[in-house]
């Protein structure tokens, strides 16, 4: 009889062992279920990752082979004459002892693109000058990665797409073997939004390499010469080379506006590099190519609500066209030429398009009243 009990004990023992296996199994599949559900985006495994990372140091190192710095001295007690002052529409000048807008701080980044050649940023030089850098440029030192340092000297300017060209007395990749002269492609190579660039140049140790990672977030700047990248951009890395993430060389960090950005804000312009290769080209026949004045109407706005048009004035610049109209500091723009403001991008675009010494119709909204004003444009100072 305990035998026949024990049996029947351990028979049901096992069935209730079974059921809650059974349940747990069920609780366990829909869990799994419930997950998939919820899941958006497969997580990549560890190896793509350390694939991935492989490869940008990859790319870096083949990059820098192409990259060197350049010092530039400059006469200090001429900071203010010396060093470049490009505003945008709607700021104000800046402190120009402040570091953080200051371009006469190096060393810069430059592309080797020739046996003795290499491309800097125009902006570093001061102001233009047809036969070279302005007068508070006292010198310029290349420094290669193999530690040698080469005096320079500009044979020709860009100041349309900021680019420098400068000469060394040495053949680059024969002093340094290192080095290599960089061949440009045949055509641009078509960007998308939110597509990963890297951008590799020379850091404040010149034989170091200085590596940041980016996107881009706007493909048509400066009238389609320039794309804007989000990556921390300084003095260091300007002139630096653009590549995408398959290793194209896809632009050159010119067009940087401290007064706008400032020194690693996380966001700047490329030049496109089929714009540099055009660039190269003049001013290695010996050109001096200035920038054209500037339409400036004289204001700086912000975007007003979420779901309409509309840029709220938040300064106006003393003397400009936007002043002479009437515009004040709390105005709305509603539309310029008929069309809508709905981002800074409209306004900086319709004035982009127009010249110096046009006028333009802007329909404004001050406080409950609309009206329409007319602005022409002045020169940018």
């Amino acid at each position: 009889m305990k035998k026949l009990t024990l049996a029947l004990a351990l028979i049901l023992g096992l069935g209730v062992a079974i059921n809650a296996a059974q349940d747990t199994g069920k609780k366990a599949e829909k869990t799994e279920k419930e997950t998939a559900a919820t899941t958006y985006v497969k997580v990549p495994s560890m190896k793509y990752h350390k694939d991935l990372e492989s490869h940008r140091i990859a790319m870096a190192k083949f990059v820098s082979q192409h990259t060197v710095s350049v010092e530039i001295d400059y006469d200090r007690e001429d900071v203010g004459g010396g060093t470049p002052s490009l505003p945008i529409p709607g700021m104000g000048g800046p402190d120009l002892s402040d570091p953080f807008f200051r371009y006469d701080i190096g060393p810069f980044s430059g592309l080797v693109v020739g046996p003795n050649h290499i491309l800097i940023s125009d902006r570093c030089l001061g102001d233009f000058a047809e036969d070279g850098p302005s007068d508070a440029v006292q010198a310029i030192t290349v420094t290669l990665p193999n530690g040698e340092r080469w005096p320079a000297r500009v044979v020709g300017r860009h100041q349309q797409i900021d680019l420098a060209l400068l000469e060394l007395d040495c053949v680059i990749n024969e002093t340094c073997p290192t080095l290599t002269v960089f061949k440009f492609p045949a055509k641009r190579i078509e960007l998308k939004h939110g597509e990963g660039v890297i951008v590799v140049g020379r850091g404040q140790n010149p034989l170091g390499t200085l590596v940041n990672d980016g996107v881009v977030s706007a493909l048509e700047r400066e009238n389609g010469l320039a794309f804007q990248l989000d990556a921390r951009i300084g003095n260091s890395t300007l002139g630096a080379p653009v590549v995408n993430l398959t290793g194209q060389l896809v632009g050159m960090v010119t067009l940087h506006n401290h007064q706008t950005f400032g020194q690693a804000s996380g966001v700047s312009y490329a030049a496109y590099i089929d714009e540099v290769k055009e660039a190269y080209e003049a001013m290695k026949d010996g050109k001096f190519i200035s920038r054209p004045p500037a339409p400036f109407m004289g204001v700086g706005a912000q975007k007003k609500w979420p779901d309409k048009p509309g840029l709220e004035i938040g300064n106006v610049v003393q003397g400009s066209g936007a002043e002479k109209a009437g515009i004040r500091t709390g105005d709305v723009i509603l539309q310029v030429e008929g069309k809508d403001m709905n981002e800074l991008e409209d306004l900086l675009k319709v004035i982009s398009e127009a010249k110096v010494g046009d006028t333009l119709k802007v329909k404004i909204l001050r406080g409950e009243k609309e009206s329409e004003v007319e602005v022409t444009l002045g020169p940018r100072p």
